[in-house]
C-alpha cells in the first residue's frame, strides 16, 4: 500500500465528502457549486468549498460546465453500492437441483461473509465458490445458486482474458496440482491477488465447446458447473492436462498448457 493510496482513503474518510460524491453520482449532467452545495445541503460555503477541494483532481473534475466525477470518484461509490463495505447479508442454504459429481451427493448454496458456495452436504466438496459482493445476490434469493455460478464463471473469463477481477492488473496463469487433480491458478502481477480452479474450469467458454453443445442442441452457457458431469474429468498428461468433454455419448478431448493455453486434442 503506498502512501498516494493512504491519501486517497483519507480523502473520503469523512460522511460530507461521500455525499458530494454520491450526489455527483445521481446526477445527470456536471453540477454547478451552487447546485451540488444544495444537493448536499450545506448552509456553509467555506466548509463546502473545504471538503470538495480534498475531493478534486483525484476523485472530481472541475469542468466549465460543473463538477462531474472522474473515473476513480465512478468506481469508488460503485463499491459502495455494490455492498462490499457497507452491507452483511447472509443467505440460504438452500437446497440445489442436481447432485455432487464426485460423490453423487445432495447439494445446497450459501451466502455469508461475501462468500457464495455452492457444496455437497455429503462429502463437503465445494463445488463453486469465492467471493461475491452483497449487491449480486440481492433479489436473487430464490435462484442464489445460479447467481453464484455466473458470478465466479464471469470471474474466470477474466483472469483467462489476462486481467485481474478485483484490481485489473495482469494476470499470469500456470497449473498446479491438489487433490482433485490439475488445478488452473491465476495471479495478479499487480496486487498479488491468485484465484484456483480445476483446470477443466477453462473449457467452459472455449469456442469447441460452445460449437460442440450448439452442435447437440445444447447451450454449456445455460449449465450449472454441476450439471457437467464431465466437469471432473481431468488428467494430468505432462506438463499439460487433458480435459474430456461429453455430450450424449460423445467425447471432445481438450488440452490445457502449463500456460493454461487451450487446444482441441
Amino acid at each position: 500500500m503506498t502512501a498516494d493510496a493512504e491519501d486517497a482513503f483519507a480523502a473520503v474518510a469523512d460522511e460530507l465528502r461521500v455525499r458530494i460524491l454520491r450526489e455527483l453520482w445521481d446526477a445527470d449532467d456536471p453540477l454547478a457549486f451552487s447546485d451540488l452545495r444544495t444537493r448536499v445541503d450545506v448552509r456553509d460555503s467555506g466548509r463546502f468549498n473545504y471538503h470538495l477541494g480534498e475531493l478534486r483532481g483525484r476523485f472530481v473534475e472541475q469542468t466549465d460546465d460543473g463538477y462531474e466525477l472522474r473515473f476513480a470518484g465512478q468506481k469508488l461509490v460503485a463499491a459502495l453500492h455494490s455492498g462490499v463495505y457497507t452491507e452483511d447479508a447472509s443467505v440460504g442454504p438452500v437446497p440445489v437441483d442436481g447432485t455432487c459429481f464426485d460423490c453423487g451427493g445432495t447439494l445446497e448454496a450459501r451466502y455469508e461473509d461475501e462468500l457464495g458456495r455452492v457444496e455437497c452436504t455429503d462429502c463437503g466438496m465445494n463445488l463453486v465458490g469465492g467471493g461475491v459482493p452483497p449487491a449480486f445476490v440481492d433479489g436473487r434469493e430464490d435462484d442464489l445458486a445460479a447467481a453464484i455460478d455466473g458470478y465466479l464463471r464471469t470471474q474466470i473469463r477474466q483472469c483467462a482474458d489476462g486481467f485481474c477481477p478485483q484490481c485489473s492488473g495482469p494476470t499470469t496463469g500456470f497449473l498446479d496440482e491438489n487433490d482433485y487433480g490439475p488445478q488452473a491458478v491465476f495471479e495478479c502481477e499487480r496486487c498479488g491477488a491468485a484465484f484456483r480452479g480445476i483446470a477443466s474450469m477453462l473449457a467452459l467458454d472455449h469456442p469447441a465447446v460452445v460449437a460442440f453443445y450448439h452442435d447437440h442442441g445444447r447451450s454449456v452457457r445455460n449449465a450449472r458447473i454441476w450439471e457437467l458431469r464431465w466437469f471432473d474429468d481431468v488428467e494430468r498428461d505432462g506438463d499439460a492436462a487433458r480435459v474430456t468433454v461429453t455430450v450424449d455419448g460423445d467425447d471432445l478431448e481438450l488440452v490445457v498448457g502449463d500456460s493454461l493455453a487451450v487446444s482441441v486434442a
